[in-house]
């Protein structure tokens, strides 16, 4: 581990110890604005459920429960495997050979339909993954194109603001074939390190209206905001999951494998077009597209994406980050296992 995550990391235990059960409301307050400076969001929101003089939250405070909200509902969600009783996953697809990943979907209260992805990868692949999600501004060089059953394409993409190391709000633009306008979706990303509590890094991204956030700008004349929501897990893989037993894939000796998990619904506004078809469209470009993602991490790693190559170097902040806490997150999986050998002998 380097000096700086495990800095961090004990910096973490400190603040954490500093904040008693008698700690007063000042105190939880500025104990909660520590957390949230290391990406600690939830155990923020711990300490901000726990002020009894509601006149010391401010907007940003408020903002950071609601978020914390989001982020634990889809935290929780992904945790359950996807064929526990009660969760209603339905398997679209299992992939195996080049690449292991399960696709599964299902219809919400609301009737959206929510789509999931488990997929295992390599340790060095990760940091790539993260830079294709992260570096937004180049979506359009890598996103596929749809020309059936409904022609869409990626026109622009644009980071409109960025704060901290996980927390951007995002533009993407796509045009649609006639009569259809084109679609535009603004979209705000939070990532949270739970490695504490869950061993895990959450992400959680939500579109996000000028009403939502005065930072998201209004829409062009003629143009249809599009609704989405998505939460990300990235942790260890356990070792008995049930995609490596049909993997056929070599992964890199020496390696920690990493599983990340996916969900997303997306509600596209478009009219007259059946229900049936857009479900059907929504669950087929959900695999296709973390296929590309897939290529396009494989194709970073291997230094055949310069753009991408020059957007991680430019934004080591982030990437340092990710790399010294994940090394956290995989000790602390190595550590669960011996105690699950110690447990069986």
């Amino acid at each position: 581990m380097t000096s700086r995550a495990s800095d961090n990391d004990n910096n973490n235990k400190e603040t954490a110890a500093a904040v008693g059960e008698g700690a007063n409301d000042t105190t939880l307050v500025q104990e909660a604005e520590n957390f949230f400076a290391v990406e600690r969001l939830l155990d923020a929101a711990k300490l901000l459920r726990q002020v009894k003089d509601v006149s010391l939250l401010t907007p940003k405070h408020e903002w950071m429960l609601r978020w914390a909200d989001l982020i634990e509902a889809g935290m929780n969600d992904l945790l359950l495997p996807p064929d526990c009783e009660g969760t209603d996953w339905k398997k679209q697809g299992e992939t195996h050979g080049h690449r292991d990943f399960t696709v599964y979907y299902k219809h919400t209260a609301e009737n959206h339909l929510e789509c999931r992805i488990d997929s295992i990868i390599e340790s060095s692949l990760l940091i790539p993954i993260i830079s294709v999600f992260n570096e937004s501004d180049l979506y359009d060089t890598w996103m596929p194109s749809f020309k059936k059953p409904i022609k869409i394409g990626i026109q622009e993409s644009k980071k409109i603001k960025e704060e901290g190391r996980g927390n951007q709000i995002i533009r993407v633009t796509a045009n649609m074939a006639w009569p259809f306008q084109t679609r535009e979706c603004t979209q705000h990303a939070v990532a949270v390190d739970v490695i504490e509590d869950q061993g895990a890094i959450a992400i959680h991204v939500q579109t996000e209206t000028p009403e939502d956030n005065p930072d998201v700008p209004e829409s062009a004349p003629n143009v249809v905001r599009i609704d989405l929501s998505a939460s990300i897990l990235i942790r260890g893989c356990p070792p008995d999951h049930h995609l490596l037993e049909k993997s056929r894939h070599k992964y890199p000796e020496g390696e920690e494998l990493i599983l990340i998990s996916i969900k997303s619904w997306v509600d596209p506004h478009i009219a007259g077009v059946p229900v049936s078809i857009i479900n059907w469209f929504s669950r087929t470009v959900f695999g296709r597209l973390w296929s590309s993602l897939l290529g396009v991490a494989e194709a970073i790693r291997e230094g055949k994406r310069p753009q991408h190559e020059e957007a991680i170097q430019n934004n080591r902040d982030l990437y340092n980050w990710i790399e010294q806490r994940i090394e956290v997150m995989m000790e602390k999986v190595k550590e669960q296992s011996r105690h699950h050998v110690e447990s069986q002998a």
